[in-house]
């Protein structure tokens, strides 16, 4: 169907007043106005306010293209430029980064990453979101913090910003901890498993979802065979991640990722604890046996803070002989020649070392000033000091 053969109702646009056509008159001719997006904006308005009245948004599309007197094609293109903006708008919000002392703390919200629907259809936009992209990836990479907490609020997005963040995170070598909100799913979850040893965390009321990658492709059986080949890559690739740190067999998870069809299946925080994606729920209380493993945890944390700074950070322990109160055996030997039958005095020194205290001083209030009394030849000193000062 061609707009001229459309013979649908027209939805009349609520008509500005003459100031706002003056003002927009004077933008105009100032330059401070793009009159085609505005004419964009204008056709994606109308768009939206009427793909829910009359039929979808194809249907909205010719009525809007009927009333501005234009090709189909021509509001098509305004609406996917306009709908892509926001996107990519929305995008650069999804990552915020916060770096206070001694932790940085990193937000991911909404989509990671742009749809695999917009990612080819216009490649030059697609470079320039990539490249805004790869600079807040490349924040991540140069942070230096020691300790890094990465929020997770996001059901996933594209895989390959996804494995860009992953890698991004384990490059800088700090000890990070990850903890999933919501609905987390998809490339997400492949974020998520960039945490130190022991810190993937969940909320207790989240739900975890792993599946097969997904795209959007046409062409003919040879390009769509390249898809498949693609895919099954992607998915192997995935499944290695999730392997290595859940101690999994790669078979195993692949084949939770491909429950239902491909599209996985949705696991509680226990589930996903048992499946190995996720090591504790938030908030849990630690048990005594998980000690060791926090101490670790904070040696790890100050070696990689005094590397930061230069500071060599060996684990050696210090010499017991560094000790200024350590005195050695073979000294005793050497002040006490040992008596004939054993070694009666170097067990009795040892002795009397433990039993030695530190010692103490009693406790001596400092004089009051007030109350203090000045001998015979302050009082003359001070009288004297007096019959000077009023000459």
């Amino acid at each position: 169907m061609t707009t001229s053969h459309w013979q649908g109702p027209k939805t009349p646009a609520p008509r500005p007043s003459r100031r706002y056509e003056r003002l927009i008159g004077q933008l105009l001719e100032m330059d401070m106005l793009d009159m085609k997006r505005c004419e964009q904006r204008a056709m994606y308005q109308m768009v939206q306010e009427l793909k829910g009245r009359h039929g979808g948004r194809c249907m909205a599309m010719v009525i809007a293209a009927d009333y501005f007197s234009c090709s189909y094609e021509k509001v098509r293109l305004a609406v996917y430029t306009v709908d892509k903006q926001i996107k990519e708008n929305e995008m650069n919000k999804t990552i915020k980064i916060k770096n206070e002392v001694g932790q940085t703390t990193i937000d991911i919200e909404g989509t990671i990453g742009l749809s695999e629907a917009w990612q080819f259809d216009n490649p030059e936009s697609r470079v320039a979101t990539y490249e805004r992209f790869r600079e807040c990836v490349s924040e991540i990479a140069d942070i230096r913090n020691a300790q890094i907490r990465v929020n997770i609020r996001s059901t996933g997005g594209d895989v390959n910003d996804a494995i860009l963040i992953y890698e991004a995170l384990r490059a800088t070598g700090a000890h990070i901890t990850t903890c999933c909100y919501g609905y987390t799913a998809s490339a997400a979850t492949i974020v998520a498993q960039a945490a130190s040893p022991g810190c993937r965390l969940i909320a207790p009321s989240s739900l975890y979802l792993i599946h097969n990658s997904l795209c959007a492709t046409e062409g003919n059986a040879e390009e769509l065979q390249a898809e498949v080949d693609m895919l099954k890559q992607t998915d192997r690739r995935i499944a290695e991640i999730y392997a290595l740190r859940s101690g999994r067999d790669v078979e195993v998870i692949a084949a939770l990722m491909a429950e239902n069809g491909g599209r996985g299946r949705w696991l509680s925080p226990a589930e996903s604890i048992e499946a190995g994606l996720v090591d504790s729920i938030e908030g849990e209380v630690v048990t005594e046996g998980d000690d060791k493993s926090i101490i670790e945890r904070t040696k790890h944390g100050v070696k990689a803070l005094l590397k930061a700074i230069g500071v060599s950070a060996e684990d050696d322990k210090p010499a017991v002989e560094d000790d200024v109160n350590y005195i050695s055996r073979q000294a005793v030997s050497d002040i006490a020649p040992q008596p004939k039958g054993g070694e009666g005095v170097t067990i009795a020194f040892e002795e009397h070392q433990r039993a030695v205290e530190p010692s103490t001083v009693k406790a001596v209030e400092d004089p009051d000033p007030v109350d203090f009394v000045a001998n015979p030849r302050a009082r003359s000193y001070d009288a004297d000091a007096c019959r000077l000062k009023m000459r």
